[in-house]
């Protein structure tokens, strides 16, 4: 399957460039980068043209949804020859087999299931009440972190029909906690996360942390609120290296 990810970017300089490295690192044939960029301040589209395929960045800065719901539209629109959007943050470090696991959780469910589910690949402490059910190998969520988001054509028609009904939602908060609905359907999850998730950089703390500047002590609250559960072997080697790299020696 092609796949396209949409990587929503805003400042946080020192997550953002081994965010960056690590997607073009374990990128497959088949895969495009895009950079949906919040009109950041701290690098310019020439730095993030150097990482990915193509860079769309905002003039005026317009929060999450309008990123989100631009990548959406251009989905459907504009990249036609790819079959799933992989949606992802620039807080995130993913395991270089991320891609292909993807592409196995689709294939599978098209090969065995008579339905087809969005599929995540993160779960975290803090999101474990949205589970709904678990079998051996997977989660099924009513919904899944923003973080790590994976539609097929046909889920995203769905959404942006709903964006268009609907337009107040685009500057609404809680974008994936709400749009996924309109698909009516529960998200799959592995139970092995693929994807690890940062919240923060040195100086920017993220939406949801409530700490922030280079305190070695408030900074750590903030990675284990949303850390990962399961982690990939990878993940758990990189993690000290991501946070040190962040907080400063």
């Amino acid at each position: 399957m092609k796949i396209l990810i949409a990587l929503a970017t805003f400042n946080r300089p020192i997550i953002t460039d081994m965010c960056l490295k690590n997607l073009q690192a374990a990128r497959e044939e088949g895969a495009k980068l895009v950079v949906y960029d919040d009109h950041s301040t701290v690098y310019t589209q020439e730095y993030l043209e150097q990482y990915a395929d193509e860079v769309i960045r905002f003039e005026v800065r317009g929060g999450i949804e309008k990123s989100r719901a631009k990548a959406f539209r251009d989905f459907v629109s504009k990249y036609v020859e790819y079959d799933l959007i992989y949606l992802t943050d620039n807080d995130a470090i993913h395991d270089p087999a991320f891609i292909s696991i993807l592409n196995d959780i689709f294939t599978g469910q098209e090969k065995f299931g008579a339905q087809i589910n969005p599929v995540g690949l993160f779960n975290s402490v803090f999101h474990q009440t949205r589970l709904m059910a678990e079998n051996d190998q997977f989660f099924l969520y009513e919904t899944c972190p923003g973080i790590s988001m994976c539609y097929t054509r046909s889920m995203v028609e769905k959404i942006v029909d709903y964006l268009d009904k609907n337009p107040q939602a685009e500057s609404t908060y809680g974008w994936d906690m709400n749009w996924p609905k309109s698909i009516g359907l529960p998200f799959l999850i592995p139970k092995a996360s693929y994807v690890e998730h940062f919240a923060r950089d040195r100086l920017e703390a993220g939406m949801h942390s409530s700490n922030s500047g280079s305190n070695l002590v408030h900074a750590l609250y903030d990675f284990e609120r949303d850390r990962a559960l399961n982690p990939s072997q990878y993940l758990v080697e990189i993690r000290p290296k991501i946070i040190k790299a962040i907080v400063g020696s």
